[in-house]
């Protein structure tokens, strides 16, 4: 367990709101003097306070306050928190929201994510922090409080939260209400761990102005028209038509040309379609359907591994922790449903180690450790290079393809990574850390 400043805020009937009580050893750490006037502050909620200092107090690790200063600030008495001096003042937590869809569903307020943000809001809690849901739109601006969710003894509970230090954003979609509520989160003065959106075009934009990623990404076109992929598709007879903001693996197509036929399949609500167009313009008119009016990137096809004839990527977490830097806390390969040209977990995939789908492709040892090597090296380059363009970011789902003759490719970088593969190959060392990580990374963000 990390050894992380802690302390315990205990409410006093008799204490005035205005006076902050700590034995001295508390004191000296914090470097802080009697009778000094400084801020003390959860979140984005701060109450002003005179130090008065026990001499007396054995425990260094109490804090006393009024239970009206503890109501402000939304804390619990005799609980433990994460304790931070700062310029501004004293800091507890931090105070770190999940930001999602939430829903009136007795057990499940946050729908399929309730069971990680109960796990994220227990490690918090063992971390010091103050965790919990909430959706964009359950703020109340004018009193800077929350309406959430967090878990306790007896489940879920509704309550009133301050804004908070950190937010892990998890919502769908990145509509303009929701950009809105981010940017004026960000004014008041919330860290987000992750930016709002990368799309796959921008990806490969920033990665292949990186000479030494350049090799490492299959040719790319944004769609403007037809004739691109016309032009794409004669020159590598197999591409794949990607969403530049889609992820799941929805509305994905694969085109193959094979004596002047055009042969498309794609997948909706996991079930598989096929067809095939005598020419390009028909080709469109089919596709319609499932494209629609999403802007569309156009890829060559990457002749991947196969597992039992399905195709198998590998999903590469990096995530940052308290320290702010990168770390890979796991590296998994996602093998897809039969029939299926996506590897996706989602639409109906599984999941295997690494080492496992090497062994059974690569007989040469030292041909399977360099492989692992370079999928662990082009994940970090590549999330350190996108971070250099669009800001900060606290994790990422690398996805990495590995061909037939062992050669390695990047795929797509995922913002909001799902952390099923770890459950699915009973990695859960791998999946505690992977919840952990994003908290102890909200610590750096919020200067603890």
């Amino acid at each position: 367990m990390y050894d992380f400043p802690m302390v315990t805020i205990m409410a006093n009937p008799k204490q005035k709101d205005s006076i902050l009580l700590l034995g001295g050893e508390l004191a000296e750490l914090l470097k802080i003097e009697s009778k000094e006037i400084i801020d003390f502050i959860t979140g984005q909620s701060t109450q002003q306070v005179s130090i008065s200092i026990s001499q007396r107090a054995k425990n260094k690790k109490l804090i006393y306050v009024s239970p009206k200063v503890l109501k402000k600030l939304h804390l619990r008495t005799g609980r433990k928190y994460g304790i931070s001096r700062q310029n501004d003042g004293i800091h507890i937590g931090p105070v770190v929201g999940v930001m999602a869809q939430t829903y009136n569903k007795t057990g499940r307020p946050c729908g399929g994510q309730s069971l990680f943000i109960r796990e994220l809001i227990n490690a918090g809690h063992r971390l010091g922090q103050i965790c919990f849901g909430f959706s964009p739109y359950s703020i109340d601006w004018n009193r800077k409080l929350i309406n959430g969710y967090t878990y306790g003894r007896n489940g879920w509970v509704r309550g009133v939260f301050p804004l908070p230090d950190v937010i892990y954003p998890r919502e769908q979609g990145y509509t303009a209400p929701i950009k809105r509520i981010r940017n004026k989160l960000n004014q008041i003065g919330c860290n987000f761990i992750n930016p709002v959106l990368i799309g796959k075009w921008n990806t490969y934009k920033i990665l292949s102005q990186k000479p030494e990623l350049e090799p490492y990404l299959p040719e790319t076109r944004l769609i403007k028209n037809f004739q691109q992929v016309n032009n794409m598709v004669n020159r590598h007879k197999a591409i794949y038509m990607k969403p530049i903001n889609g992820s799941k693996g929805r509305n994905i197509i694969k085109v193959v040309k094979t004596s002047g036929t055009y042969k498309y399949q794609y997948q909706i609500n996991n079930q598989i379609f096929h067809g095939k167009s005598q020419n390009i313009t028909s080709l469109r008119n089919s596709l319609h359907r499932v494209m629609g009016n999403r802007n569309y990137i156009v890829q060559k096809q990457i002749n991947l591994l196969r597992s039992q004839g399905s195709v198998v990527d590998v999903r590469v977490m990096v995530q940052k922790d308290h320290t702010g830097r990168w770390n890979i806390t796991g590296n998994i390969c996602r093998i897809g449903k039969t029939g299926s040209i996506t590897s996706n977990i989602a639409a109906g995939g599984h999941a295997s180690h690494l080492t496992t789908v090497l062994a059974h492709n690569f007989d040469n040892g030292e041909t399977r450790k360099a492989i692992e090597s370079e999928v662990k090296m082009l994940a970090l380059e590549a999330a350190q290079a996108l971070e250099a363009s669009v800001g900060s970011i606290g994790e990422l789902g690398i996805d990495i393809g590995i061909d037939r003759n062992g050669r390695v490719w990047f795929i797509e970088a995922n913002l909001k990574p799902a952390r099923q593969v770890f459950i699915l190959v009973r990695d859960h060392q791998g999946r505690r850390d992977s919840v952990e990580r994003p908290l102890l990374y909200s610590r750096y963000l919020a200067g603890f």
